[in-house]
C-alpha cells in the first residue's frame, strides 16, 4: 500500500504546495487555513468518487455489466484526464523552472524557463519510453522523499518564527482582502490542480490491485492534507499582504523575509517536488492512453504526451496554464461524479455524487484564474 501511495502523494504535493499559499494570501489573508481546510474537504469527496469508481465501475466493466452510457462516459472521462495530465505536467515543470530561475537571476529570464521546463519533459520521456512504469516510479521515490524532508525543513523553520513572534508579542496576520464572497469561492475553484493527483490510483491498475489502489488514494490524502494544512498554519503570520513589501509572488519572497538561507532548500524542494509530480502524471497519462486503445503500446504513450507537453511549457505563461489546468481536472471530476452517480446504490450516494458533479461543472465554466 505503501508503494502504490507514491504516484498520488507525489502528484497530490507537486500540484499546489509551492502555489497555494499565495493564492489563499491574496483571496483571504487571515482565514487562509480555512480556506484550504475546504479544499482539502471537497478534495476527499471527490477522492471518495473515484474511489467508489473503483470498486464498482472497474468491477462491471470485468463482468460486462456496465451500461453503454456510463461505458461511454468513462471513455470521455479518460480522455479528458489525458488533456489534463499533459498539460499538468507542463505546469509543474514551469513552475519548477520559474524558481529556478528566480534564485539565479531575480529579473526572470523569459528564455531559460521554457528551456529548463522542456529540457526536463524530456529527461521523464526517455526514461518513461525506455524503462518504463518502474524506471518512473523510482524515480519518483527519490524525489518524493526529497520533497518531504525538504518541506519538514521549511515547516519548521516558519513553526520556530511563529512561536518567537508570538512569544515577543509581534506575532500579527494578515488582513482579509476585501473580495466579494462569490469572487473568492470562484477563484478557490480555479485552484483545483492544488489538489489534484489522488486520480491516479484509477490508471495503476496494472501494477496494483482495487483495494491497494483504494487504501494508498486514502493514505495519500490524509497525508498531503496535514501536510498543506500545516503549512498553511504556519505561512499564514508570514505572509506578506499589508506589508511594505506587498503581496506574495511565490514562497520565495516569504522565505526572504523570515530566512534568506532557505531560498536554496525551497528551491530544491521545487524542484524535486515538480519533478516529482510531473513523473506521476506523465505515468499515469500513459497508463490512460493504452486504456483507451490497442494502438497506444510501447513508448507511443510517453512520446505523444511529451510533445504536447513541450509546446505547452515552451509557448503558454505560467498562470495561463494553471486556469485550463484546473479546468480541465474539474471537468474530468464532474465526469467521474456523474458515473459515480449512476452507478450507486441508494438515495444519498446519488445525490451527494449529483451535487459534486454540479460543483465541478461549475467550477469548470466559472472559475477565475489564480492571478
Amino acid at each position: 500500500m505503501i508503494a502504490a501511495s507514491v504516484t498520488p502523494l507525489a502528484s497530490i504535493l507537486g500540484s499546489g504546495l509551492l502555489i497555494i499559499v499565495p493564492v489563499l494570501e491574496r483571496t483571504l489573508g487571515t482565514l487562509s487555513l480555512v480556506g484550504v481546510i475546504a479544499i482539502c474537504a471537497v478534495a476527499w469527496l471527490l477522492g471518495t468518487v473515484i474511489r467508489h469508481n473503483v470498486t464498482v465501475v472497474e468491477d462491471r466493466q470485468r463482468t460486462g455489466t456496465l451500461d453503454t452510457a456510463t461505458a461511454r462516459l468513462g471513455t470521455a472521462a479518460d480522455a479528458v484526464i489525458v488533456i489534463a495530465y499533459v498539460i499538468s505536467v507542463a505546469l509543474y515543470l514551469r513552475i519548477m523552472a520559474q524558481y529556478v530561475v528566480g534564485f539565479f537571476d531575480t529579473a526572470g529570464s523569459t528564455l531559460w524557463e521554457p528551456v529548463i521546463a522542456c529540457t526536463a519533459v524530456a529527461l521523464i520521456v526517455a526514461i518513461g519510453a525506455i524503462r518504463g512504469f518502474t524506471g518512473l516510479d523510482k524515480l519518483d521515490r527519490v524525489s518524493l522523499t526529497a520533497v518531504l524532508i525538504l518541506t519538514t525543513i521549511l515547516g519548521g523553520v516558519l513553526l520556530f518564527h511563529d512561536a518567537q513572534a508570538a512569544g515577543s508579542g509581534t506575532l500579527t496576520l494578515p488582513p482579509v482582502p476585501a473580495l466579494p464572497p462569490i469572487t473568492t469561492l470562484l477563484i478557490l475553484g480555479g485552484i483545483v490542480i492544488t489538489v489534484q493527483g489522488f486520480e491516479t490510483v484509477r490508471y495503476l491498475a496494472d501494477e496494483y490491485d482495487a483495494r491497494t489502489r483504494i487504501r494508498a488514494s486514502r493514505l495519500a490524502q490524509l497525508i498531503s492534507s496535514s501536510i498543506y494544512i500545516g503549512f498553511v498554519a504556519v505561512a499564514t503570520p508570514v505572509m506578506g499582504l499589508g506589508t511594505p513589501a506587498g503581496a506574495d509572488n511565490t514562497l520565495l519572497n516569504i522565505t526572504g523575509r523570515i530566512a534568506p538561507w532557505l531560498a536554496l532548500p525551497l528551491v530544491l524542494s521545487a524542484v524535486f517536488s515538480q519533478f516529482s509530480a510531473a513523473i506521476a502524471d506523465t505515468a499515469a497519462a500513459d497508463g490512460n492512453l493504452r486504456s483507451l486503445n490497442q494502438w497506444f503500446k510501447g513508448p507511443r504513450p510517453y512520446l505523444i504526451s511529451g510533445a504536447a507537453a513541450i509546446a505547452l511549457a515552451a509557448t503558454v505563461p505560467t498562470l495561463i496554464i494553471v486556469d485550463i489546468a484546473s479546468r480541465a481536472f474539474a471537468a474530468y471530476y464532474a465526469l467521474q461524479a456523474i458515473i459515480a452517480m449512476r452507478t450507486a446504490t441508494g438515495a444519498a450516494r446519488k445525490i451527494g455524487f449529483g451535487l459534486l458533479a454540479l460543483l465541478m461543472t461549475a467550477v469548470t465554466l466559472f472559475a477565475l484564474p489564480a492571478s
